[in-house]
């Protein structure tokens, strides 16, 4: 799988409510995680989206969520239905710290034929920073109209390549706590 032919989705359309404030337009030195998260990969990506309910980057081109509500699996299907591509790569837009190197090593450890392609760190399945095939539109989409909008009942459904990824534990730091944003701003000092 080569990268500069896949399109990448950065999802900015959660309430941020655990968090306190909106993420995608966080700052840590200057530069929102949006923006971070974007610098990080633009090089690897044909062309990096955000995906949400509004546009919070002038630099970043804008996919409006096809829903109002708030749940991860909106903007997941926004991006599939956007995309001319086999595969998209999905991230949330609060893993600023993510770099290139972890995507790589996200396709390198794929070895296997299915349609999505996903980490494990600590045991623990992120879901939201992984690569998914067309294929999992229709499972998304049929789970949406009838209300399952928990990523983790959906996985059962589409067959997943779950690759251990514990050694990028900071990459993949996922900020919703204060204690978490503390290893954000370590890492970006």
């Amino acid at each position: 799988m080569e990268t500069n032919n896949i399109n990448a989705y950065i999802l900015t359309g959660g309430s941020s409510l655990r968090f306190g404030v909106d993420k995608a337009s966080y700052c840590v030195n200057g530069t929102s995680f949006l923006d971070q998260i974007h610098k990080n990969l633009q090089a690897d990506f044909k062309t990096i989206y955000s995906v949400g309910k509004k546009p919070y980057s002038e630099r970043i081109n804008f996919i409006q969520d096809f829903s109002y509500s708030q749940a991860a699996i909106v903007g997941i299907i926004s991006a599939l239905r956007h995309s001319i591509f086999d595969w998209s790569f999905i991230i949330s837009v609060d893993m600023p710290l993510i770099t290139s190197e972890t995507v790589h090593a996200l396709i390198k450890e794929n070895n296997c034929g299915n349609n999505l392609i996903i980490p494990t760190v600590n045991k623990k399945l992120y879901p939201l920073f992984g690569f998914y095939h067309q294929d999992c539109l229709v499972h998304l989409e049929n789970a949406y109209s009838v209300k399952n909008y928990i990523l983790k009942d959906i996985l059962k459904s589409v067959t997943p390549s779950v690759i251990d990824l514990s050694h990028y534990y900071e990459e993949l730091t996922n900020v919703n706590t204060k204690e978490h944003l503390n290893i954000v701003k370590k890492n970006l000092s």
